[in-house]
C-alpha cells in the first residue's frame, strides 16, 4: 500500500504534463527548407496532411543553402535572411512554437566543393542567431527540430551540379546527429529512415514523388512527435 500511495503523485504529475501538451495540429510551426520543402506536394505539404493542418509558415525556398551565396542570390542563403524568416512567422501565426530545419543538399554542390569545410560552423552560426533573436526578445527559445538531408543518388544518377553530393550530405548528416545531441533538439534522421528507401521514388536521387515525401514526413511524425 505505502509503494502505491508513493509512486501516485508521480503518475498524476505525468498525467498533468501530458494534459498539458498542445497538440501537434495547433502548434505554430515555422519551417526554413530547400526545394523538397517547398514543392507543391512535398514534405512540408504530407506533414501539414498527417497532422491534420495548423498553423505553418513556410519559407523553403529552391537551391537554398544554410550559408553560401549562389551566384549572388542571396535569398538562396539562409543565414542572410534568417531574420525576415522568423518575423514573417510571428507576423503570420502570432508565435513560433517550433521551428524544423531541412537544409544541407544544396551545400553539397559540387560548385561549393572547397568550402564544404564550413558547413557546421555555417549550422552553428545559424542556431546561435536564432537563439539570440529570441533571447533579445526575453522569449523562450521555440522547440528545434535538425533534419537531415535526405539520401542522395549516385553520381551516375544526379546531375553535374551534385556530383559527389551522396557522400557530402551522408558526413554532414553525422555532424547534424552530433549538435541535436549536443544542443538537445529533437532529430529527424532522413539518412538513416526511410535512408536508401526513398531513392525508389526519385527520378533525379535529388527529388522525390508523393510518395517519397509522405514517407520523410511520416519519418518527422515518428521521430519527433
Amino acid at each position: 500500500m505505502m509503494k502505491i500511495s508513493a509512486a501516485l503523485p508521480m503518475l498524476l504529475l505525468a498525467l498533468v504534463l501530458s494534459s498539458c501538451q498542445v497538440p501537434l495540429k495547433k502548434r505554430s510551426v515555422l519551417v526554413i527548407g530547400d526545394s523538397n520543402g517547398a514543392a507543391d506536394r512535398g514534405w512540408v505539404y504530407q506533414f501539414q496532411q498527417l497532422r491534420g493542418g495548423g498553423p505553418l509558415v513556410n519559407t523553403a525556398l529552391s537551391g537554398n543553402t544554410i550559408g553560401f551565396t549562389d551566384d549572388g542570390n542571396v535569398e538562396r542563403n539562409t543565414l542572410e535572411n534568417l531574420t525576415p524568416y522568423l518575423r514573417r512567422g510571428y507576423a503570420e501565426m502570432g508565435a513560433i512554437d517550433e521551428i524544423l530545419i531541412g537544409l544541407g543538399t544544396n551545400d553539397c554542390k559540387q560548385k561549393f566543393s572547397d568550402r564544404h569545410d564550413q558547413l557546421v560552423a555555417n549550422l552553428d552560426t545559424l542556431l546561435d542567431r536564432i537563439a539570440r533573436f529570441f533571447g533579445e526578445r526575453g522569449q523562450d527559445l521555440p522547440r528545434i527540430v535538425l533534419l537531415t538531408p535526405p539520401p542522395v543518388g549516385e553520381d551516375a544518377q544526379v546531375n553535374g551540379s551534385f556530383q559527389g553530393a551522396r557522400a557530402c550530405t551522408a558526413a554532414f548528416s553525422d555532424e547534424i546527429r552530433r549538435t541535436a545531441a549536443t544542443r538537445g533538439f529533437c532529430l529527424v534522421d532522413w539518412q538513416q529512415r526511410p535512408g536508401d528507401a526513398v531513392l525508389e521514388q526519385s527520378a533525379d536521387g535529388i527529388h522525390f514523388d508523393a510518395r517519397g515525401y509522405e514517407m520523410l514526413a511520416r519519418q518527422i511524425v515518428r521521430s519527433c512527435y
